[in-house]
């Protein structure tokens, strides 16, 4: 029940944030610049909020918790739409919306995925996050194609669909069982063993490979929804996100099972080179329109080896601690996606998409070469451990 739920949580964000800029702008009444600045504080709080309330998290029963945080997210969507219709355009109110609704956003996932790496042993976290990847992509392809369909003739009220699966999403939450005593104290026991200097310098490294690749990812995700609706149209868009979504529902568990035949440093070059392909081809799209196709291809299998390996790698370096972990790490995406949202959306409103786009190959080339150097030099730069066992071996 708790894929259920996160697919109905990935929903709620996915559904708006594609399109939150456009309809800022053509909705609210936003200028491009403020819709941009606005979006840019939205996906930040979204990747950010979760660290500030990190000491509070473990502290609450984990099904409460993820409640309460779904619950926040349809009120801010509530708030959202009475402000939009109300004709309120000042940029220092929108922010402040925005940020309750992606910190929300933000517990509410961090939540989830704390409770999933709580419930199920080590030796399964990424088989296990690879499940919840398919759950939350399903969400991020399926409301996004929904949301292009009613976006333009539904004016300020397009904000009442994630306040809908806001409030699907908190009902949910009674049907997730609780975690047993045995099994929280089992998670705390194993990361009260590690000791979080030991894992300083590998912490850094790793974060930073975390950092490129999302610069790479955000293009499609958070500018190319902007740079196609103004060029083609946001059905397009949203027939996009569902074709990535399809792929990801029916192939993420097969891609985690043969990915995990090589290295994991193989698997960070790997995702990180079809990711900064799928870059370099969304520079000639406006041109050749089929090539989109081939890019959400490139760009969704990247991400499916690369997602659950990094959330995996990322508790194992923490030992355990599931909330610490999640939560620096989407911090680390969320700085990496807002980077590139705002400098991107800059781009393509001054007719220089394709720097953005040039930006994210470039980066996810150093990550993939991070990669390569780490397995030449058999040490872990990147913050993975070099695996010594046959590369056959998972």
């Amino acid at each position: 029940m708790i894929y259920f739920v996160r697919f109905l949580s990935s929903a709620a964000w996915s559904c708006f944030y594609p399109f939150m800029a456009i309809w800022l702008n053509s909705a609210v009444g936003l200028s491009t610049s403020a819709a941009g600045i606005v979006v840019g504080f939205a996906i930040v709080s979204n990747r950010v909020g979760a660290l500030a309330f990190q000491g509070v998290m473990d502290k609450i029963d984990r099904r409460r918790e993820i409640a309460l945080a779904l619950l926040c997210v349809a009120v801010a969507a509530c708030l959202m739409l009475a402000t939009a219709a109300a004709g309120v355009t000042h940029v220092l109110i929108w922010i402040v919306l925005v940020v309750v609704f992606g910190v929300a956003n933000s517990i509410a996932t961090i939540s989830q995925i704390s409770y999933i790496v709580q419930y199920f042993r080590e030796g399964e976290h990424e088989r296990v996050l690879s499940y919840e990847n398919v759950a939350a992509n399903a969400g991020a392809g399926i409301a996004p194609f929904v949301a292009s369909l009613i976006l333009a003739g539904t004016g300020y009220w397009f904000v009442a669909l994630p306040l809908l699966l806001g409030v699907l999403a908190t009902a949910s939450t009674t049907l997730i069982p609780h975690l047993t005593r045995s099994t929280i104290a089992a998670s705390d026991s194993l990361a009260s063993s590690a000791s979080i200097s030991d894992a300083s310098p590998k912490v850094v490294a790793f974060m930073i490979i975390n950092f490129l690749t999302m610069i790479g990812y955000a293009q499609f995700y958070y500018v190319f929804p902007t740079y196609a609706t103004e060029r083609f149209s946001s059905e397009l868009v949203g027939v996009l996100f569902l074709v990535a979504s399809g792929i990801i529902i029916f192939s993420q568990v097969y891609i985690t099972s043969l990915s995990q035949r090589v290295s994991r440093l193989w698997r960070v070059i790997v995702s990180n080179l079809l990711i900064g392909a799928g870059c370099l081809l969304l520079m000639v799209s406006s041109q050749v329109q089929a090539i989109l196709f081939l890019v959400v291809v490139f760009i969704v299998i990247g991400e499916m080896i690369c997602g659950p390996l990094y959330q995996a790698q990322a508790v194992k370096i923490w030992r355990g601690r599931s909330s610490v972990a999640m939560s620096v790490q989407t911090c680390v995406w969320g700085a990496a996606e807002a980077t590139a949202a705002v400098l991107g959306l800059l781009a393509v409103a001054n007719e220089l998409s394709f720097l953005s786009f040039l930006l994210g190959f470039a980066a996810c080339v150093i990550a993939a070469v991070g990669g390569w150097i780490s397995i030449a030099m058999k040490r872990p730069l990147i913050g993975i451990e070099i695996e010594q066992r046959s590369p056959q071996v998972s």
